[in-house]
């Protein structure tokens, strides 16, 4: 079986079509998928149509108490989570999950342990994004340099097999769970796909400024854990 992890925070307009195309894509394919939904208390009622989405496939949710942060979301979704291989993508259809399938067969198959939806590689690209938001992800990646070698170390969308986490020292600290798991996991592949980002068209980014502060304080954790820690 592979979980499909998706954190959600007021994306009530989209998680219908979030939903059947999932399953649309990972049934065209032949694949046994589960849904793990993990819900910020959305105002918006998010987590109450997830509840009844739930009735109809194979969805589990998780209702948290309150906007407790991206990678804490996806951290718990790990837990209620049951398959071998694990997806994490965004609730906006941003993230082309047509590759999914791609994905799986490169982790059932032994090519890697982590497979990384990239922006940056040949074949990538992003559309519909302000300048700015270019700038701050090449500049975070740049600053990343020094933990990983993961070319998009920035993204949100990758799949892994569960070994990877399994007993890893993972931290809930900043938004980027994907580099937490590329620096700290439990792997010795990795492979990238390319993949066109395409920029939301419901709901609202969740990106602000203490988000990027917490990513810098995140990544300041990162590198004393690589090069300080007892080992």
């Amino acid at each position: 079986m592979i979980s499909v992890i998706v954190p959600t925070y007021n994306e009530l307009e989209g998680l219908p079509r979030l939903v059947s195309t999932i399953f649309d894509v990972t049934g065209g394919a032949g694949l046994d998928a589960e849904m793990v939904i993990v819900d910020d208390n959305s105002p918006d009622g998010t987590g109450d149509l997830a509840d009844k989405l739930a009735l109809e496939k194979p969805i589990t949710v998780v209702h948290r108490a309150g906007k407790l942060g991206l990678s804490s979301a996806v951290m718990e979704g790990f837990e209620a989570s049951k398959g071998d291989i694990i997806i994490v993508t965004d609730a906006d259809l941003s993230h082309d999950v047509g590759i999914i399938p791609q994905m799986v067969e490169m982790i059932e198959k032994g090519e890697a342990q982590v497979v990384v939806g990239s922006r940056y590689i040949k074949g990538g690209g992003i559309k519909n994004w302000p300048l700015v938001r270019f700038i701050i992800s090449r500049g975070a990646i740049l600053l990343s340099r020094g933990v990983t070698g993961v070319t998009d170390s920035m993204s949100g969308f990758f799949a892994i097999h569960r070994s990877v986490i399994d007993g890893a020292e993972l931290s809930a600290i900043g938004y980027k769970i994907g580099l937490e798991i590329f620096v700290k996991g439990k792997y010795d592949k990795v492979k990238e796909i390319p993949y066109v980002f395409v920029n939301r068209a419901e709901g609202r980014s969740k990106l602000s400024k203490g988000e990027f502060i917490n990513y810098l304080k995140h990544l300041k954790e990162l590198y004393s854990w690589k090069y300080f820690r007892k080992k």
